[in-house]
């Protein structure tokens, strides 16, 4: 039975190290360096055990390379008889102080953080409940809980999370020079030019100073679509928009892609225990809609990119088709890339 101090915890967890090596002398261990090779190819939402070492990801990433790491759902304790279940960013400073401090994995992070390593030697680096992160060495992601190896043995819990690479390989730029190439290829003489400050202000001009006009947003898609045709005309591509807030930079091109479904933001604000929520102070609809709590007096922005890789798999990217739209289905949709 554990008792509520460091002392008890420690022999508890020397005994059942004890107790395994002499009765199960062939018990498996973990064998981290063991490679699957993992790849890009992702599970959906991996979990990581509190109760085990370096945990493989299905995901490989390159040194100085952009990948995510999102927290889902669960909760875990480094002590089950004696502190609570806390999420991926560990304890508070309250609580953590109390804890035995020769147990923490990682001395500058909070006991029950969730970290990372990228191969087999890299060096560790805090996740917590995740966001954009820069792999510091290349290779197969791990993860884990920061609690020492040695006292693991009275942890209980797992974290689920979702996880997402770099996808330069089927995402491709536009410049302003692309655009204005296709302008007058298509007899625009003045080439291109913006009226606003938004994504949806690009237009052709003519000689004369008239511009080119659009009936909907749908228009300027397919307009926009073209423009990636002209300046990737060896693969099939199509448009996608990054942000509103921009005006050429805003836009890029992806691989043309098969459809996979509408992004389900109600499961995703609520694995965060957060409530769908559209703002209606948004000049464009389609980005209205945030997670927030009961007394909506805190909100989180929705990744619509992790919501797809989340809810489809790795190859899965977000689409814009309908900036006015107000309800998900009509202005959101999840697409296959590769």
């Amino acid at each position: 039975m554990l008792c509520h101090d460091w002392k008890t915890r420690r022999c508890f967890v020397i005994a059942v190290a004890l107790v395994l090596t002499t009765f199960f002398p062939l018990w498996p261990t973990p064998s981290v360096g063991a490679s699957t090779g993992a790849s890009r190819q992702a599970m959906e939402n991996p979990s990581v055990d509190s109760t085990e070492e370096w945990q493989q990801m299905p995901l490989s990433v390159g040194k100085g390379e952009k990948f995510t790491v999102f927290y889902v759902s669960g909760s875990w304790t480094v002590d089950v008889r004696n502190f609570p279940r806390v999420g991926p960013d560990g304890y508070e400073p309250a609580i953590d102080r109390e804890i035995h401090q020769p147990c923490k994995f990682v001395p500058g992070q909070p006991f029950g953080k969730l970290l990372g390593r990228a191969g087999e030697n890299g060096t560790e680096f805090p996740v917590g409940a995740g966001g954009t992160l820069t792999a510091p060495s290349s290779g197969t992601l791990f993860l884990r809980i920061n609690d020492a190896d040695r006292c693991l043995g009275d942890n209980e819990g797992s974290i689920t999370v979702a996880m997402a690479g770099d996808d330069d390989d089927v995402r491709h730029p536009l410049s302003r020079q692309n655009f204005d190439d296709y302008c007058k290829d298509q007899g625009f003489a003045a080439g291109v030019v913006t009226t606003g400050n938004d994504a949806y202000s690009v237009r052709c001009k003519n000689s004369d100073g008239s511009l080119q006009g659009f009936d909907n947003p749908e228009e300027f898609h397919n307009f926009v679509t073209e423009v990636c045709q002209s300046a990737y005309a060896d693969i099939s591509v199509m448009d996608r928009l990054t942000t509103v807030n921009g005006t050429y930079g805003a836009w890029e091109c992806m691989n043309r892609a098969s459809y996979a479904g509408v992004p389900d933001l109600q499961g995703w604000c609520g694995s965060r225990g957060l409530n769908l929520f559209h703002r209606a102070d948004v000049r464009y609809a389609a980005y209205g809609w945030t997670c927030v709590n009961a007394d909506r007096t805190h909100s989180e922005g929705i990744s619509m990119a992790l919501v797809c890789k989340s809810q489809f798999g790795q190859d899965a990217l977000d689409r814009v088709s309908n900036v006015r739209a107000k309800t998900v289905g009509d202005a959101w949709d999840c697409r296959y890339v590769r």
